[in-house]
């Protein structure tokens, strides 16, 4: 592969700040790589965006994503809020520091930094597809996956305990406990590709571009990044017998044998319900809404993967 300059974006927070643990071992790999690396630290929430349209308008196309799919989802917007024409010019590599990493998981890109950065050296560039976002006419982008319903309340609430109460890497698992019981379906209509395809009480959905979410469940299994589709899991109302019923079909892999589970692949696909839904992108909170328009941008960014 020839040489090239990369800007690397750094998220201080990533992996519960393990990234700055690390450090030391990541300039020296980068050094004996020898690779062309400018080092950016992000210093606030958002702050992966801003220095990614700025990288991109000032002619940086090669960004290094250090951190996991909330940090790649701030770099994604970032481009697609830049001026460039033609955003598949642009080319998005990761080494994982998050605490999912389901898109590097999807990719088979772990955490060994040697093995991450070496594919600076000897990867190629992969087209993928990204997802548009619109809520009252504001567009957002997600490279991974977006989640209404259960997901996003969970990490609503986990948020809320991590912030206010208790630190730990348990705090997810302790949501997910408390928001099966506090959890509630709404009224919903689905819309995919035009048609209307479902009009009942809804508990979750998941918009699949990858196939994994949450620390590599898969929501979605049949998604593939680069296939110009969508892949929608929609759980329908459930009781509490069959939300542990769920649960068990969501860990082994097989959700879609669920009888409350509808599965739809689509490239465009609208939500509409009764009262406001908690929204998730990538593990970013979104403001809850009850009118939702998610469609697939084919082709849209460069990713680096491995030649494997």
């Amino acid at each position: 592969m020839k040489e090239i300059k990369w800007r690397a974006i750094l998220n201080p927070c990533a992996g519960e700040k393990r990234l700055k643990k690390d450090l030391k071992k990541i300039f020296a790999c980068a050094e004996r790589l020898d690779l062309d690396v400018d080092w950016v630290w992000t210093q606030y929430k958002g702050h992966a965006s801003k220095i990614a349209q700025e990288s991109v308008d000032n002619g940086c196309l090669n960004l290094l994503v250090f951190g996991g799919d909330g940090t790649l989802n701030e770099v994604v917007n970032g481009v697609f809020c830049s001026s460039i024409e033609n955003k598949s010019d642009v080319c998005v590599a990761l080494v994982p520091y998050g605490t999912g990493n389901d898109w590097g998981r999807f990719w088979g890109i772990g955490r060994n930094i040697e093995q991450s950065l070496g594919i600076l050296k000897k990867g190629k560039e992969q087209l993928v597809d990204v997802g548009k976002t619109t809520l009252s006419g504001k567009t957002s982008y997600f490279l991974n996956a977006i989640g209404m319903g259960f997901d996003a309340q969970v990490l609503k609430l986990a948020s809320v305990i991590k912030n206010h109460f208790l630190k730990g890497g348990w705090i997810y698992s302790l949501s997910v406990f408390i928001t099966v019981f506090i959890h509630k379906s709404v009224n919903m209509s689905i819309f995919c590709d035009g048609k209307n395809v479902l009009n009942e009480r809804v508990y979750t959905i998941s918009v699949g571009n990858g196939c994994y979410t949450g620390g590599g469940l898969k929501q979605t299994p049949d998604a593939l990044p680069n296939d110009g589709f969508f892949h929608a899991t929609v759980v329908k109302k459930l009781s509490f017998k069959a939300i542990v019923l769920a649960v068990k079909h969501l860990f082994f892999g097989n959700l879609l044998d669920h009888p409350c589970v509808e599965s739809y692949k689509t490239k465009r696909i609208v939500f509409k319900s009764d009262k406001p839904v908690e929204i998730e992108a990538d593990g970013v909170q979104l403001n809850a809404h009850s009118d939702v328009e998610v469609e697939v941008i084919p082709n849209a960014i460069k990713f680096l993967i491995s030649q494997k």
